[in-house]
């Protein structure tokens, strides 16, 4: 381990529960779409981003300045990979103390003809031990759903992820149940996004209910929050006492700034250091932070947990979760 790794979690290993690993065509679908029902995020987090990736930050706001975001787009992902060097990401995981991680895919179709599901299940597969990947999944069409849900199986995808605010759906919809009785079927948990959200639909389809009546209707079906449903963590917080298998996952945030009063984060630093303590996942989410994991997971060993709560938030966890061992 290099020494950029050191601080990151003061000896705990860490598993990185939401992370995105794309190609260049990938990245450039999943920035499209994102940018079709929430350009904000384009504006938000383009600092952020233009630093992962090495673009130009002045040139990328110039282009989204002339309303141009497809050339923004196109500028921001110019420099990433045709397809994903698998090696280079295992040694970038192993620089920041990472021994697992979760390789989310936003689905859709690439300029190119081919899909994003395939494409990070293909990563994936290549490092079975130290990777897995899960599926992005559209709820708009359920039977359509369902079918997908059942490629990506095939595939080796061991999850799946939806975010209604990019489709509009209400997750809560009677509708959709087949999809995830299927993936209950299947063994696959779902991530749900939760929390705030940029998109021109209803904050209200990301808040923490949703989780409850899927929880509800599906009791055997893992559920993780994604996001942990920022500003509505204390409703979170009572969903996940009321269901066992609800996880919440601080991906997208910065650790630093839960203790800071006012934050929001009371509730999760309370009982994810007590009754929840056994169910909150660390996730990176990748583009919206500039700092690498070892960063991230070094400012949840920084606030104060003990050493047992910060080892089950970085590691233990997410270890039960995904059948990686007893954590």
């Amino acid at each position: 381990m290099t020494a950029s790794a050191e601080p990151a979690a003061a000896g705990h290993r860490v598993i990185d529960v939401c992370a995105l690993a794309l190609d260049r065509e990938c990245w450039r679908t999943y920035f499209r779409g994102l940018g079709a029902v929430a350009p904000t995020y384009l504006r938000a987090f383009g600092r952020h981003a233009t630093a992962v990736f090495g673009a130009d930050y002045a040139r990328f706001r110039a282009r989204l300045g002339a309303g141009d975001q497809d050339g923004a787009v196109d500028l921001l992902v110019a420099g990433q990979p045709e397809r994903v060097d698998t090696e280079a990401l295992l040694r970038t995981m192993d620089d920041n103390g990472v021994v697992h991680q979760v390789l989310m895919s936003c689905g859709g179709v690439t300029a190119d003809g081919d899909d994003v599901n395939s494409r990070v299940a293909a990563v994936a597969a290549k490092a079975p031990d130290r990777l897995q990947a899960w599926a992005g999944i559209d709820l708009t069409d359920p039977g359509r759903a369902v079918a997908e849900l059942e490629r990506c199986h095939t595939l080796g995808m061991r999850g799946f992820a939806v975010t209604p605010f990019w489709q509009g759906v209400d997750p809560r919809d009677a509708a959709h149940d087949p999809v995830f009785a299927r993936a209950q079927e299947l063994g696959m948990p779902l991530w749900l996004h939760t929390g705030h959200h940029f998109s021109r639909h209803a904050a209200e389809l990301c808040h923490p209910r949703n989780v409850d009546w899927i929880a509800l209707r599906h009791p055997g079906l893992p559920i993780v929050a994604g996001h942990a449903a920022w500003p509505w963590v204390l409703e979170l917080v009572s969903v996940a006492q009321r269901h066992r298998h609800v996880h919440l996952d601080i991906s997208s945030h910065r650790p630093q700034w839960m203790s800071r009063p006012g934050s929001g984060w009371e509730p999760l630093l309370l009982y994810g250091s007590t009754v929840l303590r056994d169910r909150i996942l660390f996730g990176s989410a990748t583009w919206v932070n500039a700092d690498p994991v070892a960063v991230l997971a070094g400012q949840v060993a920084a606030l104060g947990l003990g050493d047992e709560v910060t080892d089950g938030w970085l590691y233990g966890n997410a270890a039960r979760l995904l059948g990686l061992g007893p954590g």
